[in-house]
């Protein structure tokens, strides 16, 4: 878990900022007025008008996309921006896992032959997001694992 969520605002700012930040916003339930339930969704989308939310959109665990009105919302519990690789939600681990996948081979195929440093943490950043086993097994980031093997500390 990389932070909780405190309310509408936070959660604008993460799903504003997905690319930048990486991870997700996901929620362990949202309890509609209605009284329907939804466990492990997904937000995707907060919509403002104005200065004012008005709607929120989400994935179900049941690969369900689900727009509702703010006012409609009832409770949502434990929102938590998280890592990919830790989503509950299997249906949005596995949608987002192939983005980030997608976006690293092209960045790797773009920046062929030069390790510049926007590169570099880019790259790092998605790594962390998918996990160092899944980038591997797609694309070859050498360069990631001998900078982590590089940071010894001595004393005296």
């Amino acid at each position: 878990m990389r932070y909780q969520i405190n309310g509408y605002t936070d959660m604008h700012t993460v799903i504003s900022n997905e690319r930048k930040i990486g991870g997700a916003l996901e929620a362990s339930m949202i309890r509609l007025r209605s009284g329907e339930e939804f466990k492990n969704a997904v937000i995707t989308r907060l919509e403002m008008s104005d200065a004012q939310f008005c709607s929120l959109g989400f994935f179900t665990e049941d690969c369900k996309r689900v727009i509702v009105h703010i006012n409609d919302i009832s409770m949502i519990m434990d929102a938590n921006h998280v890592n990919v690789s830790d989503l509950q939600n299997p249906c949005m681990r596995e949608k987002k896992v192939e983005e980030r996948i997608k976006h690293l081979k092209r960045l790797c195929e773009l920046n062929e032959g030069s390790c510049t440093v926007p590169f570099r943490e880019e790259v790092m950043m998605l790594v962390e997001d998918i996990g160092l086993d899944v980038a591997r097994q797609h694309v070859d980031v050498p360069f990631l694992v001998a900078e982590k093997e590089s940071k010894v500390v001595r004393i005296a």
